[in-house]
Parts: C-alpha cells; structure tokens; sequence
C-alpha cells in the first residue's frame, strides 16, 4: 500500500486522496480532494488512481491560469469581506463601554456618507477607490492580483465597492439599532444563500470512518500567523474607513518590521519581551532607511550594520520617537483587537513611554511675519516669466490653485486637503457674511467630524478677488474651485502634488527651512488669532479643533458673526496692496456682486 501514491484503504474500498495546493485551498474550500475509487482490487486502485490523479491536475491547473473571477469566487470574496467587518463590529461591541447618544448620531451619520461615497465611485466608475482592499480581500482568498487581468481586477474592485455599500448600510443600521439588516447585493446575497442551504453530504456506502493513522495525518486548524492576522486586520481599518489609505499603508510597513524583527508567530506566541526587542532595533534605524537605495531589500539586521559600517559623515540621525510611537500605536491597535476576539491574553505593547520633546529641527513651524512678506513678494505672486516659469521673475501673475492656497490658508487656517477639494457651491452667504462650508459631502472627505464648519472669508481675501475667481468657475461649469488639481498619493488627495511642487519651489526661491511648510500656515493663522485677544474655543471653531477640558461640553459653536471677528484678526504686514487685481496686472476684477450661493 506505501507504495501507491494517492491512495488509502478505508475498511475494505480504496480511496484516492491528494492535497490541495495551499494557494488553491480558499477557492475551492478544501484542504485536500477524497473519492471512493469503488474497489477492492489493489491493482484497479492503482489504475483508476493515476486517472483521478490527471484529472486534479487538469483541474489545479485550470484555477490557477484562469485570469478571470468566476461569480462563486466574487461572491466568496465580497462575503469574507462582509463578515470580516461585521464581526469585527461585533467583536468590539461585545467589550466596549456603552455607546453615548453623541457617538451613536456620529457613527450614523459617518457610514451614511460611506454609502454615499462608495455609490458615487460605483456611479462613476472610479473603481480604483477599492484598490487597496481589493488587493487585500483577493490575497486573502490566496489570489494574487498581479495573475489576473487589468479587466478581472477591475471586476473585483466593482464588486468590492456593491459590498462596500450593504456594509456600510449594515453598520448603520447596528447603530439605529437593527441587527437584522438584510444585504441587497446579489453576489452577497447568492453567497449567503450557499451557507444556509448547503447540505451536509450524507457518508457513501461504502465510505468508512477514518482510521486512527489518517486523522493523525490531517493536522488539526492552527492559529493564524501575525502576517495573517495584520493583514487583515489593516484592511479591516482601512474599509471602515478607522484608518485612511496612508495610515494603512504606514501600518503595513509596521507589520512588515515586527515580523522581520520578532519572527512570523501566531499572536499568542509573542511577549512583552518581543515588543521591547522590537523598539531597541527600530529606534535605532536611520531616518532614511526607507528611502535610500543602500538599504533596499536589507533586513532590520543588516540596515543597522550597514549603518554602522558608513564613515561619520554619511551617517543620518535615527528615526524619531514620533515615529517610534507611530509603529507601537499600530501594533497596540492589532493586540487590542486580538485581545476582544481572545486571540491574545493581553496587549503586550501597552505601556511604553516616549519622549515629548523633539528637536528644534523637528518641529512645526509658522510662517513669521517677515517670511509671509518675502514669500508673497516672490514670483508666483509678484510676476512671473511664463506658466512654464512660476520661479523667474517677470509680469505674468496666474490666479491658479499656486497663487490661492498659501493666502487662503493663512487667511482662514484651513488644512491644505479642505481647501483643495471647495466646491463652487461650498462658497456661501448668511447674515451678510460670506463664508466657507465646509463639509464631507460626497466626494469630500474631512480629518473628523469636527472638521465639519463654516469659515467666513477673510476681507483680504475678498478684496483680493477670490469671489471673482469662484465666479469663473461657475461660469465655465466647474464643479470645484481649483479643478486642475488631480488626485495622487495613497489616498488620491488633490493636494498631493501641490504639496512637491510647494517644498521645490520654497528651495528655488530660497525660504526653505526645516519644519515650515504648508501646515505652517494654519499654525500662523492660530497664533495670530491668538495674540490678538480671541477666545480659544473661538480659534477652534474657527480650525476644526477640538477644545479641550470643561468648556468644550458648553460651548458648542460660534455664531458667524464671532468667527467673523476672529478671522479678521489675522493682519500680515505689509500689506497686499501689490496683489489687488486694480493695480493693472492682467487679472479680472472682482465681481461687485458675486453670484455664490447663500445659506
């Protein structure tokens, strides 16, 4: 019997037996392929075997050269997502404190604006929203993305958006309290079917039960490794949108290093002694390991000796404690998980301690007044050469996205992304007051929730002849204000090209320095306001901040009017003059009674 391959004796009949390649195992739902070979005959074994055996090969084969996604393999794959995140939810319920009525409005309204969001990307086939968790799902399911067609990823990502909408659905109705909320999506509902109606397959006649020896040689389901276990973790973060793309992208080369430092492992496996191994090792990386071609494709190991072996000279300083932090908070994120789902006994990286204190080097800066004056007197805004040219001085002044954002945002204090993404209708008026509204309408995205807010416009700004340039853009139909931004980065933000563009030209036009960059702006308008007497809990309805302590629980907003008043509290000198579009350099004046719309 040894001797034949693929074949066992149960009772009296001889069996075929072959194991399923591992990659093959989560489409077809087995470990290993069995069937009676209908025989006493040692030698009718042998023959009907080698015929099974070509036919599973035939069969192996065909899965693993198909570049396109059967409907079964769609409806496994949105399923698993599907019940990934719900149970997730579940999980957490099951150790969670009680939801207040605040948080519960919140998250009502958060997957309200998911569905939303992932129905206008189904809409309007923006397919690509679903790339990262398509990728992630598809691994899962022992499917590489790289194997398949351009046109059977894309089927994927259609199919991961429809699921994304039911469960987006589904975790609002969990927090209007319906558990019982029923998907409508036909791959999930076809797949959810299966489960319930399969039957169990009643045992042949001439089936017995396994010996002793054939269920030893089955190993019985092992705990899944960290790798595993990260891997879906992070696209369950990413797909309730806890995380966003970047966060999930950083967090995946957080996992990567814990492996690569502590070994692939099932969670229990892991000490506290493990988490203090992983901190000695990568506080000690350099700050350019991720970027410089000397350390690509090296181990944790090898960087560090690398690093060691450069003279002086070349040698960067270690990575900071912020990042240090950053790796433990996502590693903290997956134990506490794992510990509400009794994966793991405790969160071995709870507890640590990092130093506040950062260089000088490292730290945000503001714009100071001098800079903000030499800054604005530099070609985008005092003339330039030609569109080709921002940096050579000359009498060509554009009032394109360049020219906006910093005056925007050091007139407003809004982040770089909110003020990429206004919209010609975001533009508005109340009370005589002409404000910005900013919102997560679809297909805005915000920081928070207390991102959401209403920012008037600074006199500057007005005078300046923004309500002019956001005319323009009605007039010839745009939606958004500065429509030649495009999508890039992890997350498709608009501003992420800008932000290059904006580091490069602050090196030609030498005002460059360590830690002042685009955000500075919002620290510029903060401490202005400040320094000029306004209310904190002003200054942070004004930035979207959450004010904390006591009066955060009273002061729930500001009237239009008081954010009005702190706005114009921002005062840059010298003036603008030089900017007024009457001063004769080629820009449209602003219009005597712009058309935007009013609240």
């Amino acid at each position: 019997m040894g001797s034949i391959a693929n074949v066992v004796l149960r009772g009296r009949i001889f069996h075929f037996r072959r194991r399923v390649p591992d990659t093959l195992r989560p489409r077809l739902r087995l470990q290993e392929l069995v069937r009676s070979l209908a025989t006493t005959d040692l030698r009718a074994a042998k023959a009907r075997a080698c015929r099974v055996y070509l036919a599973s090969e035939t069969l192996f084969t065909a899965l693993c050269t198909t570049p396109m996604l059967t409907d079964d393999q769609l409806a496994r794959l949105v399923q698993d997502f599907y019940g990934t995140i719900l149970d997730g939810d579940g999980q957490g319920r099951l150790t969670h404190a009680a939801i207040t009525a605040d948080m519960r409005e919140r998250r009502v309204a958060q997957y309200e604006t998911m569905a939303a969001q992932a129905r206008d990307a189904l809409a309007c086939n923006r397919l690509e929203e679903a790339g990262f968790v398509t990728v992630a799902m598809l691994r899962k399911q022992g499917i590489s993305a790289a194997d398949l067609e351009p046109r059977a990823v894309a089927q994927a990502r259609q199919a991961m958006l429809r699921a994304g909408i039911d469960v987006a659905e589904a975790l609002k109705a969990r927090y209007e309290g319906d558990f019982n909320f029923e998907p409508r999506d036909r791959l999930l509902k076809m797949q959810l079917a299966t489960l319930d109606e399969a039957p169990k397959a009643p045992p042949t006649e001439n089936t017995a039960a396994p010996s002793a020896a054939e269920k030893e040689a089955v190993p019985p389901h092992a705990p899944e490794l960290f790798s595993a276990v990260a891997a879906t973790f992070r696209n369950t973060q990413a797909a309730t949108n806890t995380w966003d793309n970047q966060t999930a992208s950083q967090a995946g080369a957080t996992f990567r290093l814990f492996v690569d430092i502590c070994g692939d492992r099932p969670l229990a496996a892991y000490t506290r002694k493990d988490a203090g191994h992983f901190r000695s090792l990568v506080e000690r990386l350099p700050n350019d390991y991720g970027k410089h071609p000397r350390y690509r494709n090296l181990t944790v190991d090898e960087i560090l000796a690398a690093h060691e072996a450069l003279p002086d000279k070349q040698r960067t300083q270690p990575i900071t404690q912020r990042t240090v932090k950053r790796h433990f908070s996502a590693l903290s994120a997956l134990w506490t998980a794992a510990v509400a789902r009794d994966e793991a006994t405790a969160n071995i990286f709870l507890g640590f301690r990092f130093s506040n204190t950062r260089k000088a080097s490292e730290q945000r800066a503001m714009w100071e007044r001098d800079e903000l004056a030499r800054l604005f007197a530099t070609p985008i805004w005092a003339g330039c050469a030609s569109p080709g040219r921002r940096t050579t001085p000359g009498s060509l002044i554009l009032r394109d996205e360049k020219f906006w954002l910093p005056l925007i945002a050091v007139f407003s204090g809004m982040r770089q992304e909110e003020i990429c993404q206004l919209h010609a209708e975001d533009i508005r008026q109340d009370e005589g007051i002409w404000f910005i509204d900013i919102n997560d309408r679809p297909p805005r995205k915000l920081k928070n929730a207390t991102a959401v807010r209403r920012v008037p416009i600074h006199s500057q700004l007005i005078r300046l002849g923004f309500l002019a340039h956001v005319d323009a853009q009605r007039r010839r139909r745009q939606d958004r204000i500065f429509p030649t931004l495009e999508p890039g980065g992890a997350d498709g933000r608009l501003g992420h090209a800008f932000t290059k563009w904006f580091t490069r030209y602050r090196r030609d036009v030498k005002l460059y320095r360590q830690g002042l960059d685009f955000h500075s702006f919002r620290h510029t308008a903060t401490t202005l306001m400040h320094q000029a007497g306004t209310a904190t809990a002003v200054i942070d309805h004004v930035t979207g901040h959450v004010t904390p302590g006591e009066t955060a629980r009273y002061t729930k907003r500001s009237s239009l009017s008081q954010l009005k008043a702190a706005i114009e509290t921002i005062v840059i000198e010298p003036g603008l003059a030089h900017l007024l579009p009457e001063t004769g350099n080629g820009s449209q004046p602003p219009s005597s009674r712009p058309s935007a719309a009013k609240a």
